[in-house]
């Protein structure tokens, strides 16, 4: 008999090799195999029936050739083992639990998966082999993303498992993420992380990272906000400091989120692009704009930040609030250049207009006019015909002053405008007539 349990303690060990369980079952791992040492309260409710030597002797015969590599005469050695008629429920577990330590070697999952139901299908089995190779199997559904049935497979291990520990709990709330049931995965991580914590040991980090996402995906942003700062706490990574300044961000609080965004700018912690953005954002709309200005044309011309349309329109914008219109010129020029429709040109006419180049701002609106796709073409012609204005390209602007009134919503200022234009064209023509006479 000691060479019988000898066998199977080592069985056992080669099945724990395939996947680890719980922390809390780690003496028990293979316990099946170890029927003769079941608990009392065991066997008092499960009479497991013992494993007859000739069976013993083909299931050695079987783990001497997977010992010296020989798969095909294990394999043999097992199929003897099957064409016994007369095996009980316990030698026929034993035998398909070997069977799956032998898929597993080879990497045949699918096989590992059917060896261990089957070692399930069988009655009485000791209460440790049931828990382990529960658990096993529910491992391998979930790696084998069969998570409907990884789920299923551990809710019968949380039924019989005595005093689960957090790891269990963990793995429950991954099953539920990868079926995206969010908020059915909250209680058993929480759980995870209280358990570890009563056994005064540090929770992993990643249970944190999945407790802060299930409450993200949910918009749940007060607890997003407390697991973070849990986790700036433990794990003070800039990542998570980021996190945290966003989370207070969706939450509507951007007054802490740009507060935590200048800690992290200063520390050098924000190097992404979308991260300077949101910073400069932030700085826009807390009124100060050269400091978005400077963030965005550093980004820009070290490379953090994409070179966009829209980034080089945003450091326009960031220079134009801060009344800097010769600095927004040369970002509105790349901005333009790289935009597909003429409105960047309307906006870079327009800071011609303020910096009193006409003959750039008209360059600039007729650009923008001739690649077209305006939200408001009106007021491209209000802008191109004041330039021209400007330049006493009377005719021209008359001409351009039509266009926008073309649109009821600039009709009016148009109008006034061509009056204006009639008027002074024609106060120049009386003039030069004047200066024209003896």
């Amino acid at each position: 008999m000691r060479r019988i349990r000898k066998l199977l303690l080592i069985t056992s060990a080669a099945s724990a090799a395939i996947l680890a369980a719980p922390s809390t079952y780690s003496q028990g791992m293979g316990g099946g195999m170890q029927g003769d040492e079941e608990s009392a309260a065991d066997t008092q409710t499960r009479r497991t029936p013992a494993m007859r030597e000739r069976v013993y002797t083909r299931l050695a015969a079987a783990q001497e050739c997977a010992e010296m590599g020989d798969i095909d005469c294990a394999r043999e050695r097992l199929a003897q083992v099957r064409e016994m008629d007369d095996l009980n429920s316990y030698e026929t577990a034993q035998m398909w639990q070997f069977h799956a330590f032998i898929h597993y070697q080879q990497e045949n999952y699918p096989e590992v998966i059917r060896a261990y139901e089957l070692v399930l299908e069988q009655p009485d089995l000791p209460l440790g082999m049931e828990t382990t190779t529960a658990y096993q199997l529910c491992q391998l559904y979930f790696h084998q993303a069969r998570h409907e049935d990884a789920l299923a497979m551990l809710e019968r291990w949380f039924a019989i498992a005595e005093d689960p520990g957090p790891d269990p709990y963990a793995l429950r709330a991954q099953i539920f993420h990868s079926l995206e049931r969010y908020e059915e995965a909250i209680e058993p991580i929480r759980t995870a992380i209280r358990l570890k914590r009563e056994l005064e040991q540090e929770p992993q980090e990643n249970w944190y990272l999945l407790l802060s996402f299930f409450y993200y995906e949910l918009e749940d942003y007060p607890n997003v906000i407390d697991v973070l700062r849990t986790m700036v706490e433990l794990w003070p990574k800039p990542a998570y400091f980021i996190q945290l300044a966003a989370a207070y961000g969706q939450q509507g609080d951007e007054i802490t989120q740009l507060a935590l965004y200048q800690i992290a700018h200063e520390a050098g912690w924000l190097t992404g692009s979308n991260e300077l953005i949101q910073m400069a954002q932030l700085l826009l709309q807390a009124d100060i704009p050269v400091q978005a200005a400077r963030i965005m044309q550093a980004g820009l011309e070290d490379g953090p930040i994409e070179s966009t349309a829209r980034n080089w329109q945003l450091l326009a914008q960031s220079w134009q609030l801060a009344q800097e219109d010769r600095r927004a010129v040369p970002a509105l020029i790349r901005a333009a250049k790289l935009a597909e429709d003429g409105s960047i040109h309307i906006n870079l006419a327009q800071a011609y207009q303020n910096l009193y180049e006409w003959g750039n701002c008209v360059e600039a609106a007729r650009e923008g006019i001739r690649k077209g796709d305006l939200r408001r073409e009106d007021q491209a012609y209000l802008i191109l015909g004041t330039c021209l204005f400007e330049q006493k390209e009377y005719y021209a602007a008359r001409i351009a002053f039509e266009e926008a009134a073309r649109d009821e919503r600039s009709r009016a200022n148009a109008d006034s405008w061509m009056k204006y234009v009639d008027s002074e064209q024609s106060r120049d023509e009386e003039l030069e007539e004047a200066l024209g006479q003896p």
